[in-house]
């Protein structure tokens, strides 16, 4: 705690040139909560001192209660001292100094619990974002390198049989139309399709490619 307390004099930039002897501590100790308070409005540091003293663990208890973290319970408690600091003169209209400083710690709680939870839901929109990039990028790519391997497989039958292929399977013409189309038998246009297909998927499997049409 007394790091916490050097730490916090060291942001006023004022802890170094005001060092407490141990008797005059031990005199502010004693001293009651609204004299203390008095020396504190009129920029009285060891005042200051000795009422974060007083206060520290209750107001780091608090703050632990909505946190559960110890460093961001510690950022809070000094937060709420720096402030009790720079606003002292306000403490003039403050009745209750303690129920002061709990409604100053509820206060910066929750505006960092606020921040911490929009921060998070941001990351968490960031990262689910760049996870449907990476899934939606890797399905293009995998679908295009499908259509070009097909496409050459294909593009390698003999030319009837090609015709045949695309015209059943591309342009979604029935057998009975190739047929009449072609003068031939849907029976000879069957043994194409076949032929073809086993041809292709042969084409595919040496890149690991399953034929899905």
């Amino acid at each position: 705690m007394e790091i916490l307390v050097l730490r916090l004099f060291k942001h006023l930039n004022t802890f170094a040139k005001h060092t407490i002897p141990l008797l005059t501590l031990y005199n502010y100790s004693e001293m009651p909560e609204d004299e203390l308070l008095s020396l504190l409005i009129e920029g009285n540091r060891p005042a200051f001192r000795q009422l974060y003293l007083d206060y520290y663990r209750k107001i780091f208890a608090y703050a632990f209660k909505f946190t559960k973290s110890v460093e961001l319970s510690q950022d809070i408690t000094q937060e709420v001292f720096l402030k009790v600091w720079e606003k002292r003169e306000n403490l003039r209209n403050i009745k209750y100094f303690k129920a002061y400083l709990y409604a100053v710690c509820k206060n910066i709680t929750l505006n960092v619990l606020t921040r911490a939870a929009r921060e998070i839901k941001i990351k968490s929109l960031i990262l689910t974002g760049c996870e449907k990039f990476h899934v939606d990028t890797e399905t293009t790519f995998q679908n295009e390198e499908y259509d070009t391997l097909l496409n050459k497989a294909i593009q390698q039958l003999p030319s009837q049989r090609k015709l045949i292929y695309t015209l059943i399977k591309t342009e979604g013409k029935s057998y009975d139309e190739v047929a009449d189309q072609l003068g031939i038998t849907t029976g000879t246009i069957n043994d194409h399709i076949v032929k073809a297909t086993r041809s292709i998927k042969e084409y595919l499997l040496w890149y690991n490619i399953t034929l899905t049409i």
